[in-house]
């Protein structure tokens, strides 16, 4: 773990859906995933995330042919799917792949629509697809390490999660929960998003404000502000469908400059690794769980 970036790598990124076997199959089918750990949130989780309805509500976590658990699939049943690209808070995930074309032949015809094929851009060729709950994946295959992040090539067809994606209403104040939870280098410029655009409707040379934030782990976080994106609906004390909340490695429970919603617990269980963790919120609302880093 870098002692310069004491946030990071991104680990796991959670995602609710109305009907949890059909999510587990479409993953473990088609993005050659597995079953890592199965049961259900626990009285700890439930309290970490300020969530106490959400106690004994069935979870699974998978995990990659390489190791790496970049998805847990909580259900809930009578969800309404997420929105893509509409809503506020997690609004992807970025995960890296071997091969972005073959697996875009792989999804034809699966639950999971592909928003856009395979494109390229500079050293990496992407592309985007929406799973079973409205959650929006962003696919992508990096041919070898491009400066400032250098990402590593995938290590399995479906790697690891190395990039999530969050919309707000104003970048800075997005920003500034990495900063007071230790990253010390960030991005800011102004870019079309194509797929935004296309959602809401808007002309496709429209430019958004967005911030990068380097993490530890060749990991980073991309902050998307956008105005028209509206806020999650409540979930009746739950959460609602789609990506709910990003977990992060960090270096010391003990020092982040963030309030979080518990006190720091143990859960237990193969995800945490016997670890404490804590929670808080993003600019957004976003949940960030925080799992201390081992030894």
């Amino acid at each position: 773990m870098s002692t310069l970036i004491p946030l990071g790598p991104t680990l796991t990124g959670t995602v609710v859906t109305p009907d949890l076997d059909v999510s587990v199959a479409a993953y473990c089918d088609f993005l050659h995933t597995t079953v890592l750990e199965r049961g259900a949130v626990s009285p700890e989780q439930a309290r970490l995330w300020g969530k106490p309805q959400l106690e004994g509500s069935p979870v699974v976590t998978l995990q990659s042919e390489s190791g790496n658990p970049w998805l847990r699939l909580i259900g809930i049943t009578g969800v309404l799917p997420a929105q893509p690209f509409k809503e506020l808070g997690w609004m992807a995930l970025e995960v890296l792949v071997e091969d972005a074309s073959a697996l875009w032949q792989r999804l034809q015809g699966s639950p999971f629509e592909v928003y856009r094929g395979p494109t390229d851009s500079g050293n990496a060729r992407g592309m985007q697809v929406v799973g079973p709950a409205g959650e929006v994946l962003y696919l992508t295959e990096v041919r070898e390490p491009e400066a400032p992040f250098n990402i590593s090539p995938a290590q399995a067809p479906v790697d690891r999660l190395f990039t999530p994606v969050t919309a707000c209403l104003r970048r800075d104040e997005a920003l500034s929960v990495y900063s007071k939870l230790g990253a010390q280098r960030t991005w800011r410029f102004d870019t079309t998003l194509g797929s935004v655009n296309r959602a809401h409707g808007l002309d496709a040379s429209l430019k958004h404000p967005v911030g990068t934030v380097q993490l530890a782990g060749r990991s980073m976080v991309e902050i998307n502000q956008l105005g028209v994106a509206k806020s999650r609906p409540p979930g009746e004390g739950k959460l609602p469908a789609g990506i709910v909340m990003v977990s992060f490695v960090i270096d010391n429970l003990d020092n982040i400059g963030l309030r979080p919603i518990s006190p720091p617990l143990s859960p237990g269980g193969a995800l945490y690794g016997g670890q404490r963790v804590a929670a808080c919120r993003g600019a957004a609302g976003e949940l960030l769980e925080l799992i201390e880093a081992a030894g």
